[in-house]
């Protein structure tokens, strides 16, 4: 008999493959993991993937991307690192991920520093007394969304990083996402990432498919840990085809003078969902999350943030801004929550959206929910059309029309790829940018 049950037939699959995979699971070295995975799969039974009548999910569909008969497990990769290497940049370290799964041989490690440690999350959480035996899950409770609590019932593979307390790690560390075969598969991967106390590290995750002929789901989830007085910046380029859709879920919390900074730019893939939640918990701590996302004809992308001020004296900036086309959709919806204890809050919200189309679509909605008085917040938001007149302006002066909306439409993107401190992958951001858009 099912340990589970449902009402919702559409997530009925996803519920009995959680009982057909248990013998692949972690097994009972550690039965704290076992149990929140058993919370995970019993609380997704009670929601079942998402359609838009969940408000959080309004604009953004998850049930038809996943109307696929999607396996939880594809074919082992044939690629070798000459298939890769191109995707590797600034001689950083990197981590290779394909299909959800860490594959060694693929990986150029020769560069991370001895004492950072980079571990298989899944070897990791075998054992009873790791920091990420205790910490996978922590962030999450029974108000998880939907499919992050699948990710946690389901997940086989994934990452364990941790910077020990004082160590500034100078030279960025590259976690590589690649899609790739003939199978049509959901990935969960599940990572662990913790940045000790006086700590510092760059992370740059990037989505990338080769060789990729069927559609995939990727249904990721990072755990981030920023202790007191730690700094964590994370960078993420998503640009997979058009065969690929993804969840990605970033859960962050932040220590005292801890220093969190994200930059997300979204440029491909058939539907991307990013949700990113950091949870402010020490006091004097300081949040930049900068996105631009790049939509095109026939693509979904959905910006989904939550602030939440927990503590007094602290800082937190966010703006996003979308280039949509023809026949494209974008979303942005975010919400700064101030508690009541949260006094001297500074926290600010903008959106910022270019229409290219009579059929281009953007859904934007940011949020303030304050209960502190002495605060100073802000939230806005704008869209409308390309310049003309700038536009204009930069024809006469010898521009074609197409090379002119690039140089406007650059200059525009150009806010966001600025925020990046690691000069290797500033370059390529700007380069993909400029690719992609219209």
């Amino acid at each position: 008999m099912s340990a589970v049950a449902t009402k919702k037939d559409t997530s009925a699959k996803w519920l009995e493959q959680f009982e057909l995979t248990a013998a692949n699971r972690l097994g009972a070295a550690n039965a704290a993991v076992l149990e929140k995975q058993q919370k995970a799969i019993a609380g997704f039974a009670e929601t079942g993937i998402p359609d838009k009548k969940v408000e959080d999910y309004k604009y953004t569909n998850i049930r038809l991307y996943l109307n696929d008969e999607f396996a939880l497990k594809g074919a082992a990769t044939r690629l070798r690192q000459s298939d890769v290497r191109h995707l590797f940049f600034g001689g950083h370290a990197t981590i290779v991920m394909v299909n959800g799964r860490f594959v060694q041989e693929l990986s150029s490690l020769k560069n991370l520093p001895r004492e950072v440690i980079v571990k298989n999350l899944f070897t990791v959480l075998k054992a009873t007394d790791t920091g990420a035996g205790r910490e996978f899950n922590e962030q999450f409770d029974e108000k998880a969304s939907p499919m992050a609590m699948l990710n946690t019932a389901l997940t086989q593979d994934g990452i364990s990083i941790t910077v020990p307390a004082g160590y500034d790690c100078k030279g960025p560390l590259h976690l590589l996402h690649i899609s790739s075969g003939t199978d049509k598969v959901l990935y969960n991967p599940r990572h662990v990432i913790k940045v000790g106390e006086g700590a510092s590290l760059t992370l740059i995750e990037t989505y990338r498919s080769v060789e990729l002929t069927e559609k995939t789901f990727i249904n990721s989830v990072t755990e981030m840990i920023v202790e007191k007085d730690a700094t964590l910046n994370n960078y993420i380029l998503q640009e997979e085809d058009a065969n690929v859709s993804q969840n990605n879920v970033h859960q962050v919390s932040v220590g005292t003078s801890g220093k969190f900074n994200s930059v997300t730019v979204s440029l491909d893939g058939k539907m991307v969902r990013n949700d990113l939640n950091v949870n402010i918990n020490g006091e004097n701590s300081e949040i930049h999350m900068h996105g631009l996302f790049v939509v095109k004809d026939g693509q979904h992308i959905d910006n989904h943030s939550l602030v939440s001020h927990n503590v007094p004296n602290c800082f937190s900036n966010e703006l996003y801004k979308g280039i949509i086309a023809d026949g494209g959709t974008g979303v942005f919806n975010g919400k700064i929550f101030v508690k009541q204890d949260a006094q001297k809050t500074n926290a600010y919200q903008s959106n910022k959206n270019i229409l290219m189309g009579e059929n281009s679509t953007m859904n934007t909605k940011p949020q303030l929910e304050i209960y502190a008085d002495d605060v100073k917040c802000s939230h806005g938001t704008t869209t409308g059309r390309i310049d003309e007149e700038a536009l204009f302006y930069l024809q006469t002066r010898g521009l074609n029309e197409n090379v002119a909306r690039k140089v406007l439409l650059g200059a525009f993107a150009t806010e966001i790829s600025d925020t990046v401190k690691d000069t290797a992958f500033r370059v390529l951001l700007e380069e993909r940018i400029q690719v992609h858009i219209v």
